[in-house]
């Protein structure tokens, strides 16, 4: 459940203050951790069972994956940053009648394990529609080529340089079928959030966006979320603060770092075009609605021309 809730009487000197005090509450070695740890994967991508808390509830976008697999009829499907399968799975159970192949590309070890696990659960039919393989959006390469490539939950921003965002535009368009098409689904840039971070002295406000409970084991999660903007770099860091309650008398406290590369609509454009694409469709929402300044999804559909 998403909540989008701002704490406005919070007022920050900075965000290291908002861990400091995080870390002070738990158990004192959270903030070391923080800072030292690898930045190859966030935390949250090391829970795979909190990953799909977080996103209890969330269909939106998969209702639309299978809107666009019934408008467009494609044979072969693949899903960039698969995750733990929360898109990839329910879309191809969803396309066993029509015997469409989904498979979903991951780079991250416990979020691929969590989705072979899922997919060792489904019935035969639809495990023979799904399967997962180890790679990067940015330098993939399939055997045979795909009618339709997706980039669910705005996965293409955590790609912070021009050069991978190229890279992986490119890898999309060599592995499509002539006519074939590249979704890219990311939302629209905060700017009331990114001009606040950007007063002098910085605003930095606390956002209870998440309130979910496990449907199975009862266990709640909090997640609050800061941002700042670096306009120079056209970044958004964003801290994402869990609080996730086993039971009511115990809370397993951590933050994930999230540094996001902030789109917009024309960048995205001149991407698709410098990689071959042209831009078929825009959308605002996962209703297909047109994109419009108050649109919060930011989705862009490029098609590889047929060769003539």
């Amino acid at each position: 459940m998403h909540i989008s809730r701002r704490i406005d009487i919070v007022r920050l000197a900075s965000l290291r203050h908002v861990i400091q005090e995080w870390s002070q509450e738990s158990s004192g070695t959270l903030l070391a951790r923080v800072w030292q740890r690898s930045p190859a994967m966030e935390p949250i991508y090391q829970r795979p069972g909190d990953y799909d808390l977080e996103h209890e509830g969330d269909d939106e976008d998969i209702e639309f994956y299978i809107r666009i697999l019934d408008r467009w009829r494609p044979r072969r499907v693949m899903e960039l940053a698969a995750g733990s399968g929360r898109v990839t799975i329910p879309l191809a159970c969803a396309a066993v009648p029509a015997g469409v192949e989904v498979v979903g590309l991951e780079r991250e070890g416990p979020m691929l394990d969590e989705a072979l696990r899922k997919c060792a659960a489904l019935a035969n039919g639809e495990r023979r529609c799904v399967s997962f393989v180890t790679g990067d959006m940015r330098d993939w390469r399939a055997p045979d080529p795909f009618d339709l490539v997706i980039a669910p939950c705005s996965s293409l921003a955590h790609l912070l340089t021009l050069d991978d965002q190229i890279a992986a535009w490119r890898c999309a368009f060599e592995n499509l079928t002539n006519g074939g098409r590249f979704v890219v689904d990311l939302t629209m840039p905060n700017l009331p959030a990114y001009a606040d971070s950007m007063q002098t002295p910085p605003r930095t406000f606390v956002e209870v966006d998440v309130d979910a409970r496990d449907p199975k084991s009862g266990a709640r999660l909090l997640r609050y979320k800061t941002t700042q903007y670096r306009p120079h770099e056209q970044r958004a860091e964003i801290r994402f603060l869990y609080d996730k309650f086993p039971d009511p008398n115990q809370v397993d406290r951590y933050v994930s770092d999230f540094d996001s590369h902030v789109y917009y609509p024309r960048e995205l454009e001149l991407l698709f075009r410098l990689t071959g694409f042209s831009v078929e469709a825009w959308f605002g929402d996962y209703a297909m609605r047109r994109l419009r300044a108050s649109s919060r999804q930011l989705i862009a559909v490029g098609i590889k021309a047929v060769a003539a």
